[in-house]
């Protein structure tokens, strides 16, 4: 492979995030929109399908890595009832929904597996939603924050429980690949934690070190894609490791640091993420099956708001409040893709239904 080649098309990539980023603003969009439709036009153009599933499964380590880099455990504490509570409720209520729904067309875990997907909303939407609007701090704003965290943090255990539905799981002793898995998280957590939180605070303890920015940016790098890397070679999804790593970076010493200096390299992941998002769209099969697209996209925009919207009610939100939260969430989110993706790798969903949720997903942003 030649490299040149690929950092030609990389910056084409990004040309074109541009262009279409600004056109999307200029039309009252959100940038996002821009980022989206650059993958689907652009991508194709530029990538061969697996030089694209590349930069998807890079995009979306990366983009996770940001998202655990915000993720704060106090803040989850903070949150309390609607988090634990009304998160975890959401989770449950829309899990169970979706594979009562589809237990009938597929086997058990397959109608799990998807339940899952439909279950996660897209933090990096929303949140730039309510950021763009002034809402961070309203009602449904401070709603769709705690159940947010608790869905960032619901991803380990579900991203577990997809590896555990492949046939290659089932035909192991489940027990043994439980502890696998779990043993190996643990193990990138340990590694990480001794890194972050006593190797790296001794070797900048001058403080002339501490304050060299270069540092603490060398430093979020290497932590974020060694954690993809090292997930990679450990078996376990490389966007659940770089999560896991973000996480405690994010609670480390150099957080504040950290969160100030990489706001550049922030808007890169996330502008790979969601063009790499795009680049799996298939713009035939899409409008060959627009008809099985649209309805889903109907039928989870209407089913994620009216779950969130009991779950507000039963939390004493006003009907209006309550209502607005589940709009703002009805969005399947990156975390899905995750999901989808695990699956995909595994052999829990086929290629037809992963290009249906692909293409709901990007529905349903755009929607948003």
């Amino acid at each position: 492979m030649d490299i040149l080649l690929v950092v030609m098309e990389l910056v084409l990539l990004m040309g074109g995030a541009f262009i279409m980023c600004a056109l999307a603003q200029r039309l009252g969009q959100s940038p996002i929109i821009g980022y989206l439709l650059t993958g689907i036009i652009v991508g194709p153009l530029l990538f061969n399908t697996a030089l694209v599933n590349q930069v998807s499964e890079l995009g979306v380590a990366l983009l996770l890595f940001s998202i655990g880099l915000e993720f704060s455990f106090k803040q989850l504490m903070k949150m309390g009832r609607m988090a634990f509570g009304g998160g975890t409720l959401q989770l449950v209520l829309t899990i169970l929904t979706v594979s009562l729904i589809t237990v009938k067309m597929f086997d058990l875990p397959r109608a799990f597996t998807l339940g899952a997907i439909v279950a996660m909303s897209s933090t990096t939407m929303v949140l730039r939603l309510l950021v763009d609007r002034v809402e961070i701090d309203s009602v449904k704003g401070r709603t769709c924050l705690a159940i947010l965290l608790l869905q960032d943090i619901a991803i380990v255990p579900l991203v577990l429980m997809v590896s555990f539905f492949t046939p290659a799981a089932a035909e192991m002793n489940i027990g043994l690949h439980i502890l696998k898995v779990i043993l190996s998280v643990i193990g990138l957590a340990v590694v990480f934690y001794l890194l972050l939180y006593h190797l790296a605070p001794a070797l900048l303890s001058e403080a002339k070190l501490f304050a060299n920015r270069e540092l603490t940016v060398l430093l979020s790098i290497t932590v974020g894609f060694g954690a993809a890397w090292a997930a990679h070679k450990l078996h376990i999804s490389p966007a659940l490791g770089a999560f896991v790593a973000g996480m405690l970076l994010g609670e480390s010493p150099f957080a504040t640091q950290i969160r100030s200096d990489i706001g550049s390299m922030r808007i890169i992941m996330v502008t790979l993420f969601f063009a790499s998002v795009g680049m799996q769209a298939k713009p035939i099969w899409f409008i060959k099956h627009l008809h099985w697209v649209a309805l889903i996209s109907v039928i989870v925009l209407i089913l994620k708001t009216g779950i969130i919207y009991i779950v507000g009610r039963l939390f004493s939100l006003e009907n209006r409040q309550a209502l607005a939260t589940g709009i703002t969430m009805s969005q399947i989110g990156e975390f899905s893709f995750v999901l989808a993706a695990t699956a995909r790798r595994g052999g829990v969903l086929p290629a037809d239904i992963v290009d249906l949720i692909v293409s709901v997903i990007i529905v349903l942003m755009l929607v948003t």
